[in-house]
């Protein structure tokens, strides 16, 4: 089931929950609207899932969605866009977005297609490019509220960016910020991961809707610096991988997607 959440009367998170493939692993979507148009970020996973946003936001009458920003490359936040994309919305990313995407998503949608437990959800996906392409900042006028995309990577991925809206007081900080979940290291820079939580706080925002988990309030990003510091510390403390699993685990019972923390060994164990 789509879960809303309003934020105020311009903005609202859509999630379906969760933490597994199905259900885009609990990625949200944030929604915002002036008078001309609708802006999403990150539309889930699958044109079915993106197909559901899309109904919800119709049916409180809100403008057709013109525009669409992606905070990074990885399916559950990324893919569904094309969706949109094929009905006009001009969709922007960092360049290090669109090369990733155009390396990897191919791939992946074969290979989801090919696994009869997930080739449903997945029929109609395609690998799209997107039509907009920046370096450091982008902006749209939606009519009376205005969102801009700081690249603020590399961190979680290299083309990492955060979109703020200032008129709603709120930034949509893709996966440099979570809220209960474990995070992916495995292309994370995690040497620049403290520093991109800082630029993250120097926008400004009130409200920080994260990639997964309930949006909060800045000390959210206090919580997610601190989760680093203690996974690096816990990972590089262990005698073995597995040990260093379970400390993870251990110190953070209650988070969800356990598939993090492999990543998380895998990637302090190298050194990163």
């Amino acid at each position: 089931m789509l879960e809303i959440t309003d934020l105020s009367p311009r903005a609202l998170v859509l999630t379906l929950g969760g933490d597994g493939l199905a259900t885009s692993y609990g990625a949200n979507c944030l929604a915002v609207h002036g008078r001309d148009g609708t802006l999403l970020v990150d539309p889930l996973v699958a044109p079915a899932h993106a197909r559901r946003v899309e109904e919800a936001l119709q049916a409180r009458g809100w403008p057709a969605v013109t525009h669409v920003v992606l905070t990074h490359h990885h399916t559950d936040h990324a893919l569904g866009a094309g969706w949109f994309a094929a009905r006009g919305a001009q969709v922007a990313c960092h360049r290090c977005c669109a090369e990733a995407m155009a390396e990897q998503h191919g791939d992946i949608v074969a290979r989801r297609r090919r696994d009869p437990s997930m080739a449903r959800l997945f029929e109609d996906a395609r690998p799209y490019a997107p039509q907009t392409i920046f370096e450091g900042t982008w902006s749209v006028d939606l009519g009376g509220l205005t969102a801009t995309a700081h690249h603020l990577g590399p961190a979680h991925t290299d083309g990492d960016v955060a979109v703020l809206v200032p008129s709603e007081r709120l930034v949509a900080a893709g996966d440099l910020a979570l809220s209960g979940f474990h995070f992916n290291y495995e292309e994370a820079t995690p040497d620049r991961l403290l520093g991109a939580l800082e630029r993250l706080r120097a926008l400004g925002a009130q409200l920080v809707v994260p990639g997964h988990g309930l949006t909060s309030g800045p000390l959210l990003l206090d919580e997610q610096a601190r989760y680093h510091e203690a996974v690096r510390r816990l990972v590089r403390g262990a005698a073995t991988p597995a040990e260093a699993a379970s400390a993870v685990m251990a110190a953070y019972p209650r988070h969800r997607y356990t598939a993090g923390v492999a990543t998380a060994v895998a990637r302090h164990l190298q050194g990163g």
